[in-house]
Parts: C-alpha cells; structure tokens; sequence
C-alpha cells in the first residue's frame, strides 16, 4: 500500500514495537471491546425478556454473513502486501461503496423473509452500526500496517465503553431495544469521526487536511483499481461470509426447531468463547504482520515455530474454559445473567470444547492468509459449512442446544485438520521452490 513511493513494508524498519508490546496492546483493546460487547448482551439479558434477546441475536445472524462478505478482508490484503502499489483511499472507497450495498442487501433479506417493521429496523439499526465499525477497520489497517497498535487499541476501548454507556442508557430510558442500539450506532459514529479518521491519530500533523480531495486518507474512486481489488478480495470475503455462516448456522436451526427463547439462551451462553476470542484475536492480529515477514523471506523456521506457539495457546484456553465452566459454569451464568440461563450450565464445557478447536482453526486461518493462501481458505470453509448444516439438521431438532453445539465441534475439527493440510502442503511447496531458485542461482 502505497500513497507516494513506499513499499508495503516500507515503514521503519529499525524501530519496530515488539510482539510483546503490539500484542499487550491489542489484547488490553480487544479485551475490553469484547468486555462492551458481552456487556451489551449481558445487559439486554438483564433488561428484556430471553425471546427478545433471541430476536436481537436473529438480527446479528442476519447482518453479519452480508457484512462479511462484502468486507473482503482488506485490512489482511493491505496489511499482508499483496498490493503494494495500491493508495489507501483506493481501499477507503471500496469499502464504502462494498458497506453500502451490504445495507441494501440486509433490508432486501428483512422484505424478502417477511420481518414485520420493528424487526426490520432492529436489524437495519445492527447493520448501519457494524457499518461504521467496517470503515473504522479500514484505517486500523493503516496503522497496523506501520506497527501502531496501540492507536487501534485506544479506538477499541472508547468504542466499547460509549456502546455500552449509549446503550445501557437509551435503553433504560426509552425501554426498547431499538433505541438501546441507536445508542451504540451514536456511540460507534463518535469515536470514528473524533478518532478514527483524526489526522493527529495518523500522525500526519499540520500539513493535512481531511477535506482536501489529493489527501491521502480520503477516497480514491477509480473503477480500474478497485475492480482489480475486488477480484483480489473476494476469496476472501468469500471465506468470511462462510465463516460467519459458520457462528451463525445454528441460529436459524434452532429458530426453526426450538424457538426465540431458547435461541436467547444458546446465544448469551456462545458469548462466554468471546471471552478467549478476544486473546485469540489480539494475537492473531499481532503476529499477523510478522508471520507475512517470514513467508515472504522464505523464513519457515520461524513462520512455523510462531504458528506452533499460537496453536498451543489457543489449546490452552480451550482447555482452561471447560475447566472453569465444568466447576463454576452455573454460578458465572447466574451472576451474568439470569437464573434461566444458569439452568443450562451443562452446555458451557461442551461451548469451550468447541471453542478450544475453533480457536486453533483461527490462527491456522491468520497463518493461511499470511501465506497468501486465499482461494484454499474458500474450499475449507465450504466443507466446515456442508458440515455444520449436515450436523445442525441431525442433531438440533433430536438433542435441542447441545446438539447445535455438537455441530459447531464438528464443523470446527474439520476446519482445523484442512486448515493443517494446506499450510503443511504449502511450506513444502515453498522450501521446494526456493531450493530450485537457489540452485538456478
């Protein structure tokens, strides 16, 4: 990514915050934006009935398929150098125009299954404010890009702790849920147009100014280059709607089967895996960079030996959640949400076990990306999905919510053991190929 000259990794290269330090950042950041996320559920569990919840939780499974696919993943295009040419706001108005027609498509979705209008504002009101949070990763990427963590994770803190004010607020007030998360989307708009975009948070100093058409951080509409960037991204937001397919699935199945009140219950109850996600996450993102680095030097020693130390700690957390679920799983759900959701305390060691393996999916996913591995990701996750449908459709409507959970353990080994295949095929295929340009040499 480039605005005058530079080269992707064309940023300092002698002063370079540490894994160390880039990773206490994001997961301090993510941390609590997650905290503001399972606070927002925790708080609509506290405040309305669990068929409300489940009629809140309907609308994410709706929104975030559309919204991941046409992200396309290009905060990892832009921050793994696969356009090192490419001006920012070449990005910035992709992401635009790809975030606009994901709202269209959201409320064609809400017409088409018939939502009546105040579900329909609900899920409209979800998609505008994960809209804003789409172009806010734009300029994430940016900063990443020049190894500024600690930025992104400021960004993330504010957000969380006015969501959840705007919110809790709005809620209390006015009762509704609409409104509560009118006051998120408010909330959301102020930290992008305060932070996000703010030239001091970039660094560019005086000389900017945010209004000029030649800024770099302002868009750049130019069909060509955007057309050649779509077609570069869109495996990936291929792969990220199927993902998205992959956390949402269950809901429709145990809509259909079960029922709003017990969609509320599974849904509060997943939220518990955000609690290891957000370390997951944070270290993904921050070796993501220096896993690039090391493919791209030909270094598999140390591209291998970092995704081996990101595997075992997702193993790690997988198996220290169903410890803590299996011997204070019905207190923590009583203590954070209500005592019907504590009477399913069974469930929560089979959610950490299927967290624990989707964990490990995740980092092998940073590490396919890293190597540039697009198309492949498309192929696993068409599998994982068949799968989870396959799996959802035998067992939710014969074992209620644990056999939604069984599904999601299923679709997530799957997703692990092809996510190990590819990359052990690819490091081998690379080693050959630098062998042979040696020998050339």
């Amino acid at each position: 990514m480039s605005t005058e000259a530079p080269g992707v990794f064309a940023v300092e290269q002698g002063k370079r915050a540490s894994l160390r330090a880039d990773f206490s950042w994001m997961l301090v950041g993510n941390a609590i934006y997650a905290g503001g996320q399972f606070a927002t559920l925790m708080l609509l569990a506290k405040m309305v009935r669990p068929e409300l919840v489940g009629q809140y939780a309907l609308g994410l499974a709706i929104v975030y398929p559309v919204m991941m696919l046409t992200n396309m993943q290009l905060r990892a295009v832009m921050t793994s150098g696969a356009r090192q040419q490419t001006h920012f706001g070449d990005y910035l108005s992709l992401r635009l125009l790809t975030t606009s027609l994901a709202i269209v498509i959201i409320f064609a979705i809400t017409q088409v299954l018939g939502y009546r209008g105040d579900l329909t504002a609900v899920v409209l009101m979800v998609g505008v404010g994960y809209g804003i949070e789409t172009i806010s990763d734009v300029y994430y990427a940016r900063l990443q890009l020049h190894d500024k963590m600690a930025e992104i994770s400021k960004s993330l803190i504010a957000r969380a702790v006015l969501s959840v004010l705007g919110l809790a607020i709005a809620t209390y007030i006015s009762g509704s849920v609409l409104w509560g998360i009118a006051g998120v989307v408010l909330a959301r708009a102020i930290v992008f147009i305060g932070y996000d975009i703010s030239e001091s948070t970039h660094g560019l100093g005086r000389q900017s100014n945010w209004f000029s058409r030649t800024e770099e951080l302002t868009p750049r509409f130019n069909l060509k280059v955007q057309g050649e960037l779509l077609w570069l991204s869109l495996p990936l937001g291929i792969v990220v709607l199927l993902t998205s397919l992959n956390s949402n699935a269950p809901s429709y199945f145990i809509q259909h089967a079960l029922g709003d009140r017990d969609l509320g219950i599974f849904s509060a109850m997943g939220f518990m895996i955000s609690v290891g996600n957000m370390a997951v996450v944070s270290l993904g993102q921050s070796a993501f960079t220096r896993l690039a680095r090391s493919y791209a030097d030909g270094n598999l020693i140390a591209f291998g030996s970092l995704l081996g130390k990101l595997l075992a700690f997702g193993a790690m957390l997988g198996v220290s959640g169903m410890a803590v679920s299996k011997l204070a799983g019905r207190e923590i759900l009583t203590i954070v949400f209500r005592p019907e959701y504590a009477e399913r305390a069974d469930l929560l060691p089979w959610f950490m076990a299927a967290g624990g393996v989707l964990f490990m999916a995740q980092f092998l996913g940073f590490g396919m990306t890293a190597a540039g591995y697009f198309k492949s990701q498309v192929v696993l996750n068409i599998l994982a999905n068949l799968s989870l449908f396959a799996a959802c459709y035998w067992f939710v409507a014969r074992q209620g919510l644990l056999g939604a959970i069984i599904a999601m353990l299923i679709a997530a080994i799957v997703q692990l053991a092809g996510s190990a295949m590819v990359l052990v095929r690819s490091m081998r295929l690379h080693t050959q190929v630098c062998a042979r340009n040696v020998e050339t040499a």
